[in-house]
Order: structure tokens, then sequence, then C-alpha cells
């Protein structure tokens, strides 16, 4: 017997393949079997009910191993706004090309024949869950335009309340203001007695327009955390 390399021990054996139905192959066989139809079972959960969250670039991207085919896939799917879970995997266990390869890595590791449908999504499957997704899509597009709108309108709410505290200063302040640099001018004939009244209502202006900025930085603090995403900490 030539030597034969063992996927699932990765190690190299000389005893053939007859390796595969040794106690140590099949104990660690069984413990990858585990942990791979674990993730896939998380990722099946989602063909009834499609999850879709907001795209956050922060995140590096999840791979998902699959050992059916020694191939490395996107967990997930997304077009750079809106991320669809487990999309990329489920994809993938759905290909004609994963099913082929299923099938010969249970033949050649002798796995149990029962868990092998476990891990092919089937043509049904995957139409059914494409109905359900384009549901959730626009249901998602909908919610975020709404939420987009009711914060852009209460910004607007707050500019144009801002505009109004400012215009009533302005009213008040600047007749008195105006007068007292006025009496300022015709006894001390100060220069700088004639940018008074304009340094004041910038310094006025400013302030206000602080204010509406931590307004809305605070707005969009609490878009983020109504997404489930954190900005990044500088």
């Amino acid at each position: 017997m030539g030597a034969y390399y063992c996927a699932v021990c990765r190690q190299t054996t000389f005893t053939g393949k007859g390796h595969i139905f040794g106690k140590s192959h099949q104990s660690k066989l069984r413990v990858v079997l585990l942990k791979f139809l674990e993730k896939v079972k998380e990722a099946r959960r989602t063909l009834k009910k499609p999850q879709v969250e907001k795209f956050d670039c922060t995140q590096p991207k999840q791979k998902f191993w699959c050992y059916c085919c020694g191939l490395e896939v996107d967990r997930n799917v997304t077009d750079g706004n809106m991320t669809v879970l487990y999309g990329g995997l489920l994809e993938h266990m759905a290909t004609p090309e994963h099913r082929k390869n299923t099938h010969k890595f249970w033949w050649d590791n002798k796995a149990d024949p029962k868990l092998r449908d476990k891990v092919i999504i089937t043509v049904e499957e995957t139409e059914r869950f494409k109905a359900e997704l384009a549901n959730v899509l626009e249901s998602f597009v909908e919610q975020e335009d709404e939420f987009i709108k009711q914060q852009a309108d209460l910004i607007k709410t707050q500019e144009r309340h801002r505009q109004e505290v400012l215009q009533s200063l302005f009213e008040v302040c600047f007749p008195r203001m105006q007068w007292h640099v006025t009496q300022s001018l015709r006894f001390s004939m100060d220069p700088l007695a004639q940018t008074c009244l304009q340094r004041t209502l910038s310094a006025l202006n400013l302030h206000l327009r602080h204010q509406t900025r931590i307004q809305e930085a605070a707005l969009w603090t609490q878009w983020w955390k109504h997404h489930g995403l954190e900005q990044e900490k500088g």
C-alpha cells in the first residue's frame, strides 16, 4: 500500500485508504462534521426567514470553510449597502459542484449517509429562499427610507428653529446694540467700536450653529445604534 494523505486528519498515512476505517479517522471525522453541521444549521434557519442588515464597512468579510469542497467561501452576501446573512453559504451549498463534492466526501471518508443531505440545499429550498428574500429586502428598503426621511425632517425642523431664534435675537438685540455703538462712536470716536456689533453677532451665529451640529451628531449616533452598528472609535 502506498502513501495516502487524509485531509480530515491532516496527515499522511502508509496504510492506504484503509486508514478511513480506523477509530482515529472516524473520531476526527465526527468532530469535523459536528462543527460543519452546526454552522450549516445556523444558515438553514434563515431559509424561511432571511435576515438582512445594513452593510458595515468597518467589519471584515466573514468566511466559511467548506470541508466537502476544500474551499473557503464568503458567509454573507452584500451589495455595499445591505448584507444578507448566510447568503453566500446558502448560495454555495445550492451549487451542483457542492452537491457533487459532498457525495464524494461522504463516500471517501465513509461518513454517516443520514447526515449528507443536511449540508446540501435543494432547488426547491433555493426558490423559496429567493421569494422570501425579495419581500424582506423590499421591507428593509422601505424602513430605511422612512427612517432617513424622519431624521431629515427632524434636522430641518431644528435648523428652522435655529434660524427663528437667530432672527429673534437680531430683532431684539440689533437696535439696542446699534444704539450703544452709536453712543460709543459719538463720545469716544474709537475705531474699534465700528466692528463691535458685527463681531458680537457673528459669535452668536457661530454658537447657534455649533449647537445644531451637536444635535445632528447625536441623531446620527442614534441612527447607527438603530441598526446595531457602532462607529469606529478615533
